[in-house]
Order: C-alpha cells, then sequence, then structure tokens
C-alpha cells in the first residue's frame, strides 16, 4: 500500500521540550492554518500577517501577566493594539475581574450580554454575583442572574436569597423545597434560605423522609443522619431504624421476613444492603438476592440494575460455581454484558460447546462482532477439527485486534481499511471565520487546553456532521490530536488513519526504543492509547504526558537507568517522558519474561495485578487468557495496543506482525488436544 507516512521515521522533531507559543512565536504561523485563513479571508490575511499575529501573542501574554500583577494602566494603553485579536476578550474578562469592587453593574452586564459564548465569560459571571452578595445589592444580583444564570446551587441559593430580601420568596418555596431534599449537602449560601422555609412551614416530616432516602440513594450516611432528626412521624422513623439495622449486619436481615413488598424504602434498603454485603461475600449476597428479587415489587429496571451488578461481578471473580450462580442471576439472556461475561468463563474452562452455545443468546448484532465470530470459529475449529478458513475469512476484512488474529490465522496480509479525509477546502475555510475556532487556536498555542476544549464543547454541537469532521481535521492540523482523534470518533469516521493515528516526536521513539531494544511500534501504539500524542496530557489520577507516567513509577525508573529527574513537571517534556516511558516498558517486558502481552497489562494495570492473574490462569492459552482479562480497561487496552502496533507499523510500510511465532504458539487453535495430538491450524 501507499507508505501515508513518508520518511516518517527520519524526520528531526525537535528533542528539547519548548511551548506552542514560543514555537510559533518563532516560525510565525506555518502550516494549514495560516494557508487557508489567508485563502478564507483575503483581508484579514492582508491586515494580520503571520509576523503580526505572533507579535499580537507575544503582547497577550505581556499584558495578560500585567493585568495578573495589577498593572491594570500599563495594560489599558496597549490594549487597542489587539483590537483584531482573536482572544482580546478574554484579556478584557481578565481586567474587569480584577476590578469588579469598582465597576458598576452596566460595564460588567454589558461584558456577559455581549460575549455569552465564551468559556471564560462563566468565571467572570460567578465571581461578579458573588462580589454583588457580598455588596447585600440583591436587586442587581437578580438582574445579572437572570442575564447569565450560571450553574451550582450556590448561585441558586443566593438567587433565592434575593427574592428573599426583596419579600418575593414565599411565591417560591417549592424551588427551595427541591433543593434542600437533594441527598447532597448544600452550600452555606443556602443556609438563609432554608431559615426562611423553616419557618414558613416548609420543613415537614414527609419532607424530611424524603431528604433521608435521597440521601441513602447517594450514600451520603451523614446527611441521612441530619434529615433523620427532622422526621417526627413514627412511621416514618421505623422505616429509618429498618435501614441502620440492616446496614450493620446485612447478612443476618436480607431476608423476606424482613421486609414487605408494598413498601418502597424496604426496596431502598436491599438494593444498598446486597450492594453492601457483596463487599464482603459475593456469593451469599447473590443468593440473598435471588431470594428477595421477586418478593418485593422491583422494577424491571431496578431489578436489571442488580442484576447487572452482581453477575458481572461474580464472573470475574472467576468462582467455581459462578456459572451456575450467574445463570439463576439471568437466566433468560436479558442482559448481553452479562452473556459475554458467561462466555468468558466457558472460555476459561476451554468449554467449547458451552461457548457456541452462550454466543448464539446474544443479540444478532453483538453475535456479529469481530471478537465473538472469531471465538465462534475458534470454538467450532476446536469441536470438529475443521479450519474455519471461510469463517476467518470473515472476520479479517475488519480492522480490530480481532480481525488481524483471523488473518494471521490465515496467513494472509492485514487489512486497513483506509479511506483518505474527503471534504471540500470551502468547509475549512469558513469554519476559519469563525470567531470561536480562531480563539480556539490561539489557546492551543498558547497552551489553553481547558479552555480551548471548553471552546470546542460549545461550538461542536452545533455543527453538521461533515463541518465536525473538518474541524476535527483542523485540530488534528494543529497537533491538538486528542481532539482530533475524539472529533473523527464522534462522526464515526473510524478509517481515517492519517487523522485517528497521529506520530510526533518520530526520532526521539526511535532513538529510545533502539536503547532499550523494544518495538517501536509498541512504544508508538502505548502513547496513542494513553494520551494521543499530547506531551502536556495530565490523568484523574496524576499520570503525567505523552506516556502517561505516574510520578512514583517516573521516579524509581529515572533512578533504576541513572537519568537525573529533579522535577517531577520534567515528565512534560517529551524527551525526559519517552525515555522513561520506554525503559519503564523495557522493565515490564523482561519482568514478564518477555512477553510483550503481558508486559502491556502491566502497563495499565500494574504488575503485581497481572501477576495475580497470570498466578490464577497463566496455564490458558494466550488470546483467551486476554479474553477473561477481570478489567475491562485492561482488556481494551491490550487489544488495542496491538491492533495499533499493526496499524503503525503498516502506515510506515514496515514488515508488520499481530504477535511473533511464540506467541502464536500460545493461541487456543495452536494448543496441544489431551490426546497429544495438534489441534488442526
Amino acid at each position: 500500500m501507499q507508505q501515508l507516512w513518508p520518511d516518517a521515521l527520519t524526520q528531526a522533531h525537535e528533542p528539547n521540550f519548548m511551548s506552542r507559543a514560543r514555537r510559533i512565536g518563532q516560525r510565525y504561523l506555518l502550516g494549514a492554518f495560516t494557508a487557508l485563513l489567508m485563502t478564507a479571508q483575503p483581508s484579514f490575511a492582508a491586515l494580520q500577517n503571520n509576523e503580526q499575529l505572533a507579535e499580537q501573542r507575544q503582547l497577550f501574554e505581556q499584558l495578560y501577566d500585567q493585568v495578573g500583577k495589577g498593572r491594570l494602566s500599563q495594560a489599558r494603553k496597549n490594549l487597542s493594539a489587539l483590537d483584531d485579536y482573536p482572544l482580546k476578550p478574554y484579556l478584557e474578562a481578565r481586567m474587569i475581574s480584577r476590578q469588579l469592587e469598582s465597576l458598576n453593574a452596566r460595564e460588567v452586564n454589558r461584558f456577559v450580554e455581549q460575549n455569552m459564548d465564551l468559556p471564560v465569560t462563566e468565571t467572570l459571571q460567578q465571581k461578579w454575583l458573588n462580589t454583588l452578595a457580598a455588596r447585600n445589592d440583591w436587586a442587581g444580583y437578580r438582574q445579572s442572574y437572570q442575564l447569565f444564570p450560571p450553574r451550582g446551587s450556590h448561585y441558586k441559593c443566593l438567587m433565592l436569597k434575593a427574592e428573599m430580601k426583596q419579600g418575593s420568596l414565599a411565591k417560591h418555596l417549592d424551588k427551595v423545597t427541591e433543593l434542600w431534599i437533594q441527598g447532597r449537602s448544600q452550600p452555606k449560601s443556602c443556609d438563609a434560605v432554608f431559615a426562611f422555609w423553616q419557618r414558613q412551614g416548609g420543613l415537614t416530616s414527609s419532607v424530611a423522609e424524603t431528604r433521608f432516602w435521597n440521601a441513602v440513594k447517594e450514600r451520603n450516611f451523614s446527611l441521612a443522619r441530619y434529615a433523620e432528626k427532622k422526621i417526627s412521624q413514627s412511621a416514618g422513623r421505623k422505616k429509618t431504624a429498618l435501614l441502620w439495622q440492616v446496614r450493620s449486619h446485612p447478612e443476618r436481615w436480607l431476608t423476606r421476613k424482613s421486609f414487605s413488598s408494598s413498601d418502597h424504602t424496604h426496596r431502598i434498603i436491599v438494593d444498598y444492603a446486597v450492594r453492601r454485603l457483596a463487599q464482603k461475600d459475593m456469593r451469599l449476597a447473590a443468593r440473598r438476592w435471588l431470594s428477595l428479587r421477586d418478593h418485593l415489587n422491583f422494577t424491571p429496571e431496578q431489578k436489571a440494575k442488580l442484576n447487572h451488578y452482581l453477575g458481572i461481578r461474580l464472573a470475574l471473580r472467576f468462582y467455581d460455581d459462578a456459572p451456575e450462580l450467574v445463570a439463576k442471576i439471568d437466566p433468560d439472556f436479558q442482559d448481553a454484558e452479562i452473556t459475554e461475561w458467561r462466555i468468558r468463563l466457558a472460555l476459561s474452562q476451554q468449554d467449547w460447546p458451552q461457548v457456541q452455545l452462550l454466543i448464539d443468546k446474544l443479540p444478532e448484532e453483538q453475535q456479529l462482532t469481530s471478537r465473538w465470530q472469531y471465538w465462534q470459529a475458534v470454538a467450532e475449529q476446536n469441536i470438529t477439527g475443521q479450519s474455519q478458513n471461510e469463517r476467518f475469512s470473515r472476520i479479517a476484512v475488519d480492522r480490530s485486534y480481532y480481525g488481524f488474529l483471523a488473518s494471521e490465522q490465515l496467513g494472509q496480509p492485514f487489512t486497513l481499511n483506509y479511506e483518505p479525509a474527503s471534504f471540500s477546502a470551502s468547509l475549512q475555510q469558513n469554519l476559519l471565520l469563525l470567531p470561536s475556532v480562531r480563539r480556539m487556536y490561539e489557546l492551543i498555542q498558547l497552551e489553553q487546553f481547558n479552555y480551548a476544549r471548553q471552546e470546542w464543547n460549545l461550538l461542536f454541537p452545533t455543527l453538521n456532521a461533515e463541518q465536525k469532521y473538518a474541524l476535527s481535521h483542523l485540530a488534528g492540523s494543529w497537533e491538538w490530536h486528542s481532539q482530533a482523534i475524539a472529533g473523527a470518533a464522534q462522526v464515526r469516521k473510524w478509517n481515517d488513519l492519517q487523522l485517528r493515528f497521529p506520530l510526533e516526536y518520530a526520532e526521539l521513539y526511535q532513538q529510545s526504543t533502539r536503547q532499550r531494544n523494544i518495538p517501536l511500534n509498541w512504544a508508538l501504539s502505548i502513547t496513542r492509547q494513553e494520551s494521543a500524542f499530547n506531551p502536556l496530557a495530565r490523568s484523574g489520577v496524576g499520570a503525567m504526558g505523552l506516556m502517561q507516567l505516574m510520578p512514583k513509577t517516573a521516579r524509581q525508573t529515572a533512578k533504576k537507568i541513572r537519568q537525573n529527574l529533579s522535577a517531577i513537571k520534567e515528565l512534560y517534556n517529551p524527551a525526559t517522558n519517552i525515555a522513561l516511558g520506554t525503559a519503564y516498558l523495557a522493565q515490564m517486558l523482561d519482568r514478564f519474561d518477555g512477553s510483550r502481552i503481558y508486559a502491556t497489562a502491566a502497563y495499565n494495570a500494574g504488575p503485581y495485578r497481572v501477576k495475580g492473574w497470570l498466578k490464577k490462569r497463566g496455564h490458558l492459552p494466550l488470546d483467551i487468557w486476554v479474553e477473561v482479562i477481570p478489567y475491562k480497561e485492561t482488556r481494551t487496552y491490550v487489544q488495542r495496543v496491538l491492533e495499533y502496533g499493526v496499524v503503525y507499523d503498516m502506515m510506515a510500510n514496515r514488515p508488520t506482525r499481530l504477535l511473533d511465532d511464540s506467541e502464536r504458539q500460545l493461541l487456543a487453535l495452536n494448543f496441544l488436544n489431551d490426546d497429544g495430538a495438534v489441534v488442526a491450524d
């Protein structure tokens, strides 16, 4: 096939980390953005040439810093130089935010009204409303809040307080009740409103009961205790007492005689108590649930949720009696995900007739996926001893982990199904005229990714499918690959491989993988799955940079390879991150005796978990072992990394394999049967 990345691995990429703002400031606006912008809007291009826009960006940073340091008069002197700069409203918002105490409502409200489509405006509005509340300017608060209500109970409560101060809260007591009964604690700004509401008789025993049970659903038991004190009716207190009894000893109280089918609070108690008991004894919790679910009037939706919770967790623990218990929980195959786990349990036993039977119970759409078609073919070949080349040929047309497995089984080339981008240049040109797109671009250059993503989220839903696709390609051309990939997924452009599989820092990856003697495509596919080549990525648990290293892991790895890591922020440096990430991959490869698959699982889930999985199920064929990984995230991760490695190699015209010879010998179809004969291959 045509090479999609000509000389990809011979192009030098800047080894020293430099912010996009500095790089663009030095090189000005090279690339697709400038060319399209000049085509789209000649008058703008004539006025704002590359050098001038770079100068404006630099001035914006200077003024933004000055405002942050309180030098407003200096910033105002140069503000007019940014009149046509896309991010001028962001600077104005910062200036207004620094002087709210001295501004009148008309000035602030005018900015808010004119810039409601700006992500920064909500932050400004929140600060402004807090300022008005601190001034006790309740008439001004009402006016500003109605102009642009920010999210959150705090501002709702302040609005209700404004109504109270204006003497009109009595008309809105239902809104106060709605806030008070929530199962989460409300901010202190609600206290005055709640006090007024109580004086008006809003807090009744039944209202307190509602909050109690809402708090239980939210697992907020301290709030439930508080609400319980407001319950005066004996019937209500009897129900709450039962909750505490069952919570303390679910194994004792989870019996039919403890609950009434006519009381909806008993269903709340049972739902909670079964889940609580499951933390201690999953199988006992399942049995108690089976004895109770038809006794109480659970809705079909309530039953389905608890069936799902128990069925999946029972299966992924691989208890000896899990197949029997899971079958009782979902006897009619109502939950497709539970059925999938029943198939995995059968795979773990290599019970091929049961595998086939259970696959037939899946919804037809799922039966036809490459995953379950692959296992249907493997099961059939194990049962009959006859090659399933026809089945594997149908699977092999799919660009996926299973499609690639099928291709290797057949000994035929992989199928990429690559489709080049196809949309008119005028689409991107028109998008580049949009103020939000121009702001987005500048925010990316200034590495303000949070605001850039907010701009994207506001704009994207307003576009049609073709515009969304064109915008995704713009994001890719700006090296904002994570957003480009997400956009392509939303418009289901799965076959635009150049967009979905970017390549950055090629020389660094080549150098580090050679040094650590690990496959280049492995490091690339790990990075694609971890961060989509975003050097500034940070996960919710603190993983950092391109290869999403945890600080502790990075420090340990740096010490082991004797690389200096003086500050953890150095993980945002691509050279440092790639060096440590590939070194850690090499350590995992060595720890798991050269198994790239086990090492990949360890990179995601941690080596101790993988050691445990191997201890319990390491005897299984390799493809079955991957299929029965208990964590869905890790199972998907391993399969995608293997799949992406094939894609990266094929796109660069390198020799391509999904599995090496030693890995292939560990597949289910290559294991020896009980008689010692090789199963037909």
